[in-house]
C-alpha cells in the first residue's frame, strides 16, 4: 500500500472512531460495487456500535437484494451525520441531488473511490485508481478499524470485486485482487454460488430487454463501434427495471469485431444516459469526460442533453477507435 493511501486510510479510521452518527452513500443507478461497499462498511460500523444511515438515491435494485443488510438502505433521510462517506462516487454529482444535499451537511466528509478520471471532493479522499474495485479499498479500511470480517461483510466485498472485474475477466485485475478475495473466501463464502448470483443471473425481463436491444443495434461501417438505445417504453413493454439495462452494454461488447459498445438510455426531458464499454485498452473515459462524464479506460459513462450531442459522441468515438 502506498504511503498516500495509507495516510488517508489512517485519517478515515480516526474520523470514524471519533464520529457517533455516520452516513454512508452510494451513487445513483447503483451497481454491485457501490452497494457492496456501502453495505460492507455499514455492517462493519454496526459492529463498532455506530449509528449509521445507508443511503442510495435510487434504492437497491432487485438483483442485489440478496446482499446482507440491503434492507437497511434508504433512498432519502433527514438524519444529520457527524461523518458522511461516499463510496464509488467519481464526483459529487454521482451522489444524486437529494443525497448530495444531506451529504455535505455532515461535519466531516470522505470520498472512497478508484475511478481513473474522477473528481475529488470531500475533506478526506481515499483514492486508489489501481484498485480493481472500491471493495479492495473498503477491505483495507475495515482491517485498519480492527473489525472482524464476517461472512456477510465478505459477501458484500466480494460482490463489489466480482462486478467491477466482470467476474474476474477484465484487465483491471491485479495480484492483490486475488489475495484479498482468497482471504474473503476463507470466511466461508461459497464463491461459485456468489458469482452466479451476482454476475451471471438475469431476470426474464432483463434477458428480453437485452435481446430486443441487441436485435436493433447499429454498427459502424467497419464494425468497430456498436450502439443501441433503450427507450422508456421498452422498459414498460418488457416490465423491466432501469437496472436491467446495465448488462446490455456488456452483451453488445461481446460481438465479434466490436471494440466499443454504446448504450443510450432515455431518462426524460430528452436526456440520454450513456454506458460505454471498450476492448483492447481503448480509453473511452477521455470521451466521456468531454460530456462531463467519467469512469475507467474500458468502462465509462455520461449524460447527453440532446440528439445533437449523441451524434457528437459517436463522432468522438470514431476518432478514438481509429487513433
Amino acid at each position: 500500500m502506498n504511503q498516500g493511501l495509507s495516510h488517508s486510510i489512517q485519517r478515515t479510521v480516526k474520523a470514524i472512531r471519533k464520529a457517533d452518527r455516520i452516513l454512508i452513500a452510494g451513487h445513483i443507478n447503483p451497481d454491485g460495487d457501490t452497494l457492496g461497499c456501502l453495505l460492507a462498511l455499514g455492517l462493519a460500523l454496526l459492529r463498532m456500535d455506530k449509528k449509521i444511515t445507508l443511503i442510495c438515491q435510487d434504492g437497491v435494485p432487485t438483483r442485489f437484494q440478496y446482499l446482507p443488510g440491503s434492507e437497511l438502505v434508504v433512498s432519502e433521510t433527514r438524519e444529520r451525520a457527524d461523518l458522511a462517506i461516499a463510496v464509488d462516487c467519481g464526483s459529487e454529482g454521482r451522489l444524486g441531488k437529494r443525497v448530495r444535499g444531506i451529504f455535505f451537511k455532515a461535519k466531516t466528509t470522505i470520498q472512497v473511490d478508484h475511478h481513473d478520471f474522477g473528481e475529488a471532493f470531500g475533506e478526506i479522499q481515499v483514492l486508489e485508481d489501481e484498485a480493481s474495485a472500491v471493495g479492495e479499498i473498503v477491505y483495507e479500511i475495515i482491517r485498519a478499524l480492527g473489525v472482524e470480517i464476517t461472512p456477510p461483510i465478505a459477501i458484500c466485498l466480494l460482490t463489489s470485486i466480482i462486478i467491477d472485474t466482470g467476474a474476474f475477466r477484465f484487465s483491471n485485475i491485479r495480484a492483490k485482487t486475488f489475495d484479498i478475495c482468497a482471504r474473503l473466501v476463507r470466511t466461508g463464502v461459497d464463491l461459485q454460488h456468489l458469482i452466479e448470483e451476482s454476475y451471471w443471473k438475469k431476470s426474464p425481463a432483463a434477458v428480453r430487454l437485452s435481446s430486443y436491444c441487441l436485435y436493433r443495434s447499429v454498427f459502424s461501417k467497419n464494425g468497430h463501434i456498436a450502439w443501441t438505445i433503450i427507450r422508456q417504453k421498452d422498459l414498460k413493454q418488457f416490465e423491466a427495471q432501469l437496472s436491467d439495462a446495465d448488462s446490455v452494454a456488456d452483451d453488445l461488447r461481446l460481438v465479434e469485431g466490436v471494440k466499443i459498445a454504446v448504450v443510450f438510455r432515455e431518462v426524460g426531458d430528452g436526456h440520454l444516459r450513456v454506458s460505454l464499454r471498450s476492448k483492447h485498452g481503448i480509453n473511452i473515459a477521455n470521451v466521456a469526460k468531454l460530456f462531463d462524464g467519467g469512469g475507467h479506460h474500458n468502462s465509462a459513462g455520461c449524460i447527453l442533453k440532446n440528439a445533437k450531442e449523441k451524434k457528437k459522441l459517436l463522432s468522438e468515438l470514431e476518432k478514438t477507435v481509429s487513433a
